[in-house]
């Protein structure tokens, strides 16, 4: 049988106990009653309640010495205490682990904040334990509560996080927060991005971190500040373009002048352009500091959108709705059922320069980092393009030289076709590699289709310079590799030239 959980309400004002007694017991709660602070002292002690409701108006005993001396009691120090106010007065809250509910109550929220604690706390006795691995929803148990659980144990670890395609992770030791990944964001940047999921799952594997400390804060002061950043983030968005906006430097800025540090960065990514959201992942600082420099300098005129950007807004105008979900599901044909799919397009080219012209003229491509390492290395993947919710592309290069060529089968799984930048020697050998071997389509941009490369089995095309066009005729193909077009056989294309 389970155990019959024990609520005490500190509390002077009659009318509101019963109240709310009689909402507790009626879910199957046991309440215990006192009408001041050292009376609920008395009873926290000898009665050891699971949760202590405790008001702002009760005399004789404060709330936050009533905390601190609870804190101070191996058989107490457990006990969570919500501050119960009437006023709006938020440094009333300050100190109070466990939050506070406001007056007159709404009984539906109070239930709903005492289950959530009771989850919490079983959370926490988990963590205590020494279990190899504790599982759970973001939505059942927040970033926050499970940092402060963390933080109170003194545990050792590594907080994993999910939310649909997106990983992150938060590496703490003795209590603190040491680092934390999101994507390519990495530090105080992307644990403050974590901070603010509320759904997804969680799963904490207790042991030594190896991670490289990037963050100094004490539990506490991080959650806070993460809060702050959260809120002043949320404040700046409404006023910014979406993410997906190409932003550029005004043709007349001086980037001689001495800047703020944060400015200066900005700017310097905004050399060339670069999408809002790239701006973001690419620059150290954090998102609240970011934001705060593009929204002044798009307001003084500084940084405006490309001219293109009101044609073009990026991958989501490629294909039409229809066409992405038909991909998707050509993609995970195969594979686990997920609710984004990632799908790889190759990059053929000789030197780096092919890659920097994907980097710098694919409209909505964001690049891994400010100067991605598959650039100088020729092998790995450049950026990704965001076509809709459900389905990414990455742009990847594989080295083209004849001795690379065993990386090139387990590397092209998941391509849906391959962009020839020039049509070098070695380029157009891994593009005939691609075609005939792993049969995916090729667009050749810029030049005309070189004849070891026409009849490819998935088809070929050559639509122009334009990189827009070029994507999304290889697009339209990876749709219906092996159409039947009139004088060409059903494992052949046409080669299609620019008119």
């Amino acid at each position: 049988m389970a155990q019959v959980r024990k609520i005490l309400i500190a509390d002077p004002d009659l009318d509101s106990v019963r109240a709310l007694s009689r909402a507790l017991r009626t879910k199957g709660y046991q309440v215990h009653y006192a009408p001041d602070g050292s009376r609920a002292l008395e009873v926290a002690v000898l009665r050891h309640p699971d949760l202590t409701l405790f008001d702002e108006a009760c005399r004789l005993l404060d709330a936050r010495t009533f905390v601190q001396i609870l804190r101070t009691n191996p058989r107490t120090e457990d006990i969570p205490v919500v501050l119960t106010t009437s006023s709006l007065d938020s440094d009333r809250a300050r100190g109070m682990r466990d939050g506070t509910l406001r007056k007159p109550f709404n009984l539906d929220e109070v239930l709903s904040r005492i289950e959530h604690i009771f989850r919490r706390n079983e959370a926490a006795k988990d963590l205590k334990s020494e279990q190899q691995e504790i599982e759970g929803s973001l939505s059942q148990l927040s970033i926050p509560d499970l940092m402060q659980i963390l933080g109170m144990n003194k545990r050792n670890g590594k907080l994993s996080l999910e939310r649909g395609a997106e990983r992150g992770e938060i590496s703490v030791s003795d209590g603190r927060t040491v680092n934390a990944r999101l994507g390519r964001v990495e530090g105080e940047k992307a644990l403050f991005r974590l901070l603010s999921w509320t759904e997804g799952n969680f799963t904490f594997t207790p042991g030594t971190s190896a991670a490289r400390p990037r963050i100094n804060r004490a539990m506490d002061d991080a959650l806070l500040e993460g809060m702050r950043q959260s809120d002043e983030v949320n404040r700046l968005l409404p006023g910014l373009p979406p993410r997906h906006t190409r932003l550029m430097l005004a043709p007349e800025v001086d980037l001689s002048e001495e800047q703020h540090p944060v400015t200066a960065q900005v700017m310097e990514l905004l050399r060339q352009p670069r999408a809002l959201g790239e701006v973001l992942d690419l620059a150290p600082a954090t998102d609240m500091e970011v934001l705060g420099v593009l929204s002044t300098l798009l307001q003084k005129g500084v940084a405006r959108p490309t001219e293109s950007e009101g044609q073009n807004l990026g991958g989501g105008d490629l294909i039409g709705a229809a066409e992405v979900h038909a991909l998707r599901g050509r993609l995970l044909r195969t594979r686990t059922l997920a609710k984004v799919a990632t799908a790889k397009v190759f990059v053929c080219g000789s030197g780096s320069s092919a890659a920097r012209r994907i980097l710098a003229r694919v409209p909505g491509l964001e690049a891994m980092s400010a100067d991605p390492t598959a650039v100088k290395s020729g092998f790995g993947t450049l950026g990704r393009l965001e076509l809709s919710d459900v389905l990414n592309v990455d742009f990847c290069v594989l080295p083209p030289a004849e001795a690379a060529r065993p990386l090139w089968r387990p590397f092209s799984a998941g391509a849906i076709g391959a962009l020839l930048m020039d049509t070098s020697e070695p380029a157009v050998r891994l593009a005939h590699y691609l075609a005939w071997e792993v049969r995916i389509p090729l667009v050749v941009v810029g030049t005309e289709i070189p004849a070891p490369l026409q009849g490819a089995p998935a088809g070929v095309s050559a639509p122009g310079e334009d990189l827009t066009e070029a994507l999304r005729a290889m697009l339209v193909q990876a749709l219906n590799p092996a159409p039947t077009l009139p004088g060409v056989t059903h494992v052949q294309r046409a080669a299609v030239t620019p008119h």
